[in-house]
């Protein structure tokens, strides 16, 4: 494992450790079929956050980190979906993302899955 990369696990770690309470969730399970994992989950607000610490490669852990919130919503048959991402990184990767995103994509998120996306410079 790379200096980078546990360097990037200690950031996510501590900022978990910061904002992790009662309704508000670290490393919630997508579903038991697998061991993929959001980041922070707020239930009394329905809002998965996700944090990228590096502004590399945004767009993939964007995509990967937005299918892992549609699977865990799959899975919500009786529970409780949620229904915003907020998705942080620094400046560089998030304005690259902006650029890449589909306007008609969002709107498809939003209308078909009750999804919206705020995207979030650190």
């Amino acid at each position: 494992m790379s200096a980078h990369t546990k360097s990037a696990q200690v950031i996510t770690k501590e900022w978990q450790a910061a904002v992790c309470g009662d309704d508000v969730l670290g490393e919630v399970r997508v579903s038991r079929a697998n061991n993929e994992r959001i980041d922070v989950v707020d239930l009394q607000n329905n809002t998965a956050y996700e944090l990228k610490v590096s502004g590399k490669n945004t767009h993939h852990e964007f995509y990967k980190d937005l299918i892992k919130v549609l699977t865990y919503n799959e899975y919500q048959v009786a529970g409780q979906r949620l229904t915003k991402l907020v998705f942080i990184s620094e400046e560089t990767g998030i304005r690259s993302l902006i650029g890449r995103l589909d306007e008609m994509f969002l709107k498809m998120l939003e209308s078909k899955h009750r999804l919206s996306i705020e995207l979030v410079a650190i």
